[in-house]
């Protein structure tokens, strides 16, 4: 509806309200006032009395705005009582005399101050505010009731042609119209009925009205205006009004009994297009509610105006909770998330496309995909988002998954490849040294043939270190677990016995503790090989070092297998301790080993499900702990079956 239809609407309701309602002319003149105001978009209005003696009293004023300088209206005011014409100015001051159309005589003024930037001046709706103003009025109000006493308004009977108000509403867009309830025919109609429906007004009046309306609302609009001629109050309806070219147009209406005289007035607004807006929005509402993907609608200002049901599914919020709430309520940005969040301002771009984690209603994180397109108007002007969401959570731990199996892989791939060419080198300097040994005995004498031999036998004995530990770690990649009962104390002494022929074996200080709290249950074999490379490790590192100092502590709990391995030899720098566990890394030149051994430890214990950890200071020692889990603590009963079985099968046996 526009400004104009607005102002026009608003006349014809003030003046069915005042012949229902018998206003006094004070409530009738603010009335008006405040109908003007709004129209022009006036700053400031007044209604004053004046006398014979050009004085200004009993003034009613509004505002419309704060700190309002409002200049002076006397001169303006006097003007326009002497000429009895809208009088106005280039400052946006226009007064409106107000005359008793029987004596002549200027009864008030109605003023206003209009911005000058703002809209224009509109002579006639000022000029339809004098009409009413004075259609409205008597000789017996002005004397009587301006401002203190109320009273009636007294009126006979109204043919077609002395309708005082048809100025009010002949040009408005509305359908305006008075109805005899007797004959139930037009007594009035406006230009608007020959737009809207395409009939002349002559042709419409010459049926009673439920002749043009469709036959499923005849009943009812009979009904309602039997309700209305009754004395019963009937906000608005609708029904549907035959046009010339054969289709319906829906009219709202509204309607209203004048008491004194019978006849029913009533304005109708064409909502055919709004009527047809509602259902596309209905019939998409009901289609939106079925899709399975959340789409979600946010206005201009940021707040959620349409969820469907997936939206509330997807979040865990109600709908009425959703409704008029922020965009941030689900977008909003929070620790933990493993992306950043997004605002209002993100959809300003058109199509945009975003992944994203949300929490719900119970800060659960979801993945989730935002499409997001402006949504326009019928002028395409943009009245807010249409945002899609689809629930991505499954893509993106499917996409995890892809992405640590193709670090594995590529870390694998990575490892072969230094692996073919670390073992390959590795494999052939003990033979090539050998090789060229056996090459300078044939011309060396007795005593340094001796010689040669002992070089000989340490590079194949490093050579048969590495092919061991070559084989610990293809052991280890292929072996399935084989858990068993681990007796810990024997494990380590065993371990500990193979070091009593090497040299300076006796100086070394071996101290053993260990706590058994539970049985040990794990795979023997692995385990065996982290406690030798451990424990060989410890020796070659230390056997150099003034009191030599090696301290083993074994705790066996219900969950979990701990062991802690101290030395005090030359230490790790502290830049190479990151390093100390990759394949085929030496962090001093002292070791003549592979480089495997510490490698295939932490594969060991990773394959065990355990964590290994060092600490180390340069010239003082090393400490590795290792924490494997006992696998008692998970399958007690199992282990507790294999071993009742196997005593009654020695007991058979």
């Amino acid at each position: 509806m526009t400004n104009k239809d607005k102002f026009y609407n608003n006349l014809l309701r003030l003046n069915i309200r005042s012949n229902n309602h018998n206003l006094d002319t004070k409530e009738i003149m603010e009335d008006l006032l405040s109908i003007y105001m709004e129209y022009q978009q006036a700053y400031y209005g007044m209604v004053c009395r004046i006398d014979n003696q050009l004085n200004i009293n009993d003034c009613v004023n509004r505002f419309s705005k704060k700190n309002v300088t409002v200049p002076d209206f006397d001169s303006l005011i006097h003007r326009a009582y002497k000429t009895k014409n809208i009088t106005n100015n280039q400052l946006g001051q226009i007064s409106i005399p107000v005359a008793n159309t029987q004596t002549n005589e200027v009864f008030c003024v109605i003023s206003i101050l209009i911005p000058k930037n703002g809209i224009e001046l509109d002579v006639n709706a000022s000029q339809q505010i004098k009409l009413m103003a004075e259609s409205l009025i008597n000789p017996k109000k002005i004397t009587t009731r301006l401002y203190n006493n109320p009273g009636t308004i007294k009126k006979g009977y109204i043919d077609e042609d002395e309708v005082t108000f048809k100025p009010f509403f002949r040009d408005a867009i509305s359908l305006c119209a008075i109805v005899d309830p007797g004959s139930w025919e037009y007594m009035f109609l406006n230009k608007s009925w020959e737009r809207i429906l395409g009939y002349s007004t002559v042709e419409l009046k010459s049926y009673s009205f439920v002749n043009w309306l469709h036959v499923d609302d005849v009943n009812e609009s009979l009904k309602i205006f039997q309700d209305v001629y009754e004395g019963k109050i009937v906000k608005s309806y609708i029904n549907r009004y035959r046009t010339k070219w054969g289709e319906y147009r829906y009219i709202e209406w509204d309607i209203s009994r004048n008491k004194e005289n019978g006849f029913i007035y009533s304005i109708g607004r064409d909502i055919t297009l709004q009527h047809s807006n509602h259902e596309k929005l209905f019939f998409q509402s009901n289609i939106l509610s079925g899709v399975q993907d959340s789409v979600l609608v946010v206005n201009l200002e940021g707040n959620i105006s349409y969820v469907n049901q997936a939206v509330i599914n997807l979040t865990g919020y109600p709908k009425n909770y959703l409704l008029n709430s922020t965009f941030d309520l689900i977008f909003k940005d929070k620790k933990g998330l493993s992306s950043d969040s997004i605002s209002v301002n993100d959809l300003m771009k058109k199509d945009n496309l975003f992944e994203l984690q949300i929490l719900d209603k119970d800060d659960q994180k979801i993945w989730v995909e935002l499409r997001t397109t402006f949504l326009v108007d019928a002028f395409d002007d943009p009245i807010g988002y249409l945002c899609i969401i689809k629930n991505i959570t499954h893509r993106k731990e499917d996409e995890e998954k892809l992405i640590k199996k193709n670090e594995a892989l590529s870390k694998a791939n990575k490892e072969l490849d230094n692996f073919v060419y670390r073992v390959s080198h590795d494999l052939r300097a003990p033979i090539t040294s050998a090789l060229g040994l056996i090459e300078l005995s044939l011309d060396s004498t007795f005593e340094e043939v001796k010689e040669y031999l002992k070089l000989q036998h340490r590079s194949l004995t490093k050579l048969d270190n590495f092919i061991h530990d070559i084989l610990n770690y293809s052991r280890n990649n292929r072996m399935e677990l084989k858990p068993s009962e681990v007796n810990i104390k024997e494990l380590l002494q065993s371990t500990l016995d193979q070091y009593k022929f090497i040299n300076e074996f006796e100086r070394v200080s071996v101290d053993i503790e260990v706590e058994e709290n539970n049985p040990l249950y794990c795979d023997q074999a692995r385990l065996q090989v982290i406690i030798n490379n451990i424990i060989s490790n410890a020796f070659k590192f230390t056997c150099k070092s003034y009191k030599p100092m090696i301290e083993i502590k074994a705790v066996v709990e219900p969950a979990d297998f701990i062991l802690i391995v101290r030395d005090n030899g030359i230490g790790i720098k502290k830049e190479y301790i990151d390093k100390v566990f990759d394949m085929f890394y030496r962090a001093t030149d002292i070791n003549y080993g592979s480089g495997l051994g510490l490698y295939i430890v932490q594969e060991a214990v990773k394959k065990l499900g355990g964590e290994i950890s060092v600490e180390s200071v340069i010239n003082e020692g090393s400490t590795f702990k290792i924490i494997i889990p006992n696998l008692w603590s998970i399958f007690p009963n199992w282990f507790g079956e294999q071993k009742s079985g196997l005593i009654k099968k020695v007991r058979k046996n």
